[in-house]
């Protein structure tokens, strides 16, 4: 019985497939391994904002008071209450 011997070009083949094959399955591992880790940091990044979602529409449920609508005339307009002074300071600037 004889066995026969794949020629040497086949075998040069076969070995350049498998070695590509392993560099595109490490490639693959590689890419998934950042989707992982794209996917974590969205999904906290959703967690955030329906975090900050869910308490602004408590806010509107609740309506908006007093202090609240003081203090954003007062930070974002720059208004103050009659008799009050308000001081600036410009040595940052």
């Amino acid at each position: 019985m004889s066995k026969r011997k794949m020629p040497v070009w086949f075998k040069i083949v076969m070995l350049v497939f498998l070695l590509g094959a392993a560099v595109k399955i490490i490639s693959l591992h590689a890419q998934i391994a950042d989707k992982k880790a794209e996917l974590e940091s969205l999904t906290l990044r959703v967690q955030e904002y329906e975090a900050a979602n869910a308490a602004l529409q408590e806010e509107m449920q609740n309506g908006i008071s007093e202090e609240d609508i003081s203090e954003l005339a007062r930070s974002e307009l720059s208004y103050a209450e009659p008799g009050e002074r308000v001081f600036v300071d410009t040595s940052a600037r």
